[in-house]
């Protein structure tokens, strides 16, 4: 399904113009990339929280590096780079910044980075480049310190809850940010841009289809469910930008890019992603929608005769702890793999082998970027986690918002 939409939309979008290089070591801003991604799992971040700060920092290093070398458009203006700065002392200092401020704990840790960073590429404290990157990550910091991201928790009960069709919590855990939808985008103008139409009526046969669907295949005893099934659940319990950040790295490694160029690759990957996440919470918290969990427990007591409850049903895996429409990680998915199709067009003329840190030893491997999203749509299904309206409503907002991205942001 999603490989027609990639294709349809791919061609109307801004062009991206990269730069090959030749073969060299780990550049500076894939290296605090990878340092990044590392200190989010670190400190244990959910999914959302992950990609705020790994966008805060990728933006703090494309604003630094660019400031430089002035090839892209930065995020943020800034004044003119001082004469002899270096774009990889720039990008090493931005990293830093960024990553020290977001986990003061780890300063210790981040610090020793830095300076292995610098000394491995033959520079030094003294480097112009140091100032332009302490200015961009404190400027990103800025912007982003009154986001709304820090009051997005707390209590929360959904209106009407206990009814047919209404969202409760499954379990005693806190509902995941119930205030997420209003944290500030970085590219989209509000939370609502692209939120997707209600799900479907418990009277409808799309729902009753969705009902159905999961409950044969994402339950725990499943007999429909085939081994390789399961496996493929396991592998996208990983976060969104655990998995997708593994391919982005292998696509920008198989196409050399430059330093500028991995920058912008990396910052529009992430811009997309956050602000998916937005709306998708925004729309999660606004329909509060029942999860097959809870809606299958008590098929016969919606109201539609034609779903037959299973009081003692079970998901494969653990329920989380929010709204059921839309599919966060097909919404996140789709719009790290939508950007990704944007720049490189979704077959990137090399295998893209995806890795998963919830199933090491279960590699994917696809053709396109579609392929993985499509992947994800099932994948949330197999897992008794969500419908397929929800999964690809989610995947056309990822996708929606992707491409708003690309077409408006880091010129």
């Amino acid at each position: 399904m999603f490989k027609r939409l990639f294709a349809a939309t791919a061609a109307v979008l801004v062009s991206v113009s990269l730069t090959s290089r030749a073969a060299v070591a780990e550049n500076a801003a894939m290296e605090w990339n990878r340092i990044a991604l590392d200190r989010t799992v670190t400190a244990g971040q959910g999914p959302l929280p992950q990609a705020r700060s790994m966008t805060i920092v990728q933006i703090a290093i494309h604003d630094a590096v660019n400031a430089v070398t002035l090839k892209h458009k930065t995020y943020f203006p800034y004044g003119p780079a001082p004469a002899g700065a270096s774009a990889e002392a720039a990008a090493i200092a931005a990293g830093h910044r960024a990553l020290a401020t977001l986990f003061a704990s780890q300063s210790p840790t981040l610090d020793a980075f830095r300076a292995a960073s610098l000394v491995s590429r033959g520079l030094t404290e003294a480097d112009p480049g140091i100032g332009v990157g302490e200015t961009a990550a404190a400027t990103v910091l800025a912007a982003r310190a009154n986001d709304g991201a820090s009051a997005a928790g707390g209590p929360y009960s959904a209106p009407g809850a206990g009814q047919p069709g209404v969202w409760v919590p499954v379990g005693a855990a806190a509902p995941v940010t119930p205030g997420w939808g209003n944290v500030t985008p970085w590219v989209l103008d509000n939370s609502e841009q692209f939120l997707p139409e209600p799900p479907p009526s418990l009277h409808s046969w799309r729902y009753v289809k969705d009902y159905y669907e999961v409950k044969s295949i994402g339950s725990l005893t499943s007999t429909t469910r085939t081994a390789e099934q399961t496996e493929i659940a396991r592998f996208w319990l990983g976060t969104p930008s655990a998995i997708w950040n593994r391919v982005a790295r292998q696509i920008i490694e198989a196409r050399n890019l430059d330093l500028s160029d991995t920058t912008k690759v990396l910052g529009l990957i992430y811009l997309a992603a956050s602000d998916a996440g937005i709306v998708c919470w925004e729309a999660k918290y606004q329909y509060n929608f029942w999860r097959p969990f809870t809606a299958i427990r008590n098929g016969d007591a919606d109201g539609n005769h034609w779903t037959v409850g299973d009081p003692n049903w079970q998901p494969l895996f653990t329920t989380p702890q929010h709204p059921e429409y839309v599919s966060g990680h097909s919404s996140n998915s789709a719009a790290f793999g939508f950007a990704l199709a944007a720049i490189f067009g979704d077959n990137p003329g090399v295998p893209i082998v995806a890795l998963s840190p919830t199933n090491p030893g279960f590699a994917r491997t696809w053709r396109r970027f579609s392929d993985g999203v499509d992947e994800v749509v099932d994948a949330r299904i197999y897992s008794g986690f969500h419908y397929r309206t929800s999964d690809e409503a989610g995947a056309k907002l990822g996708r929606r918002v992707a491409k708003y991205v690309v077409n408006n942001a880091l010129k």
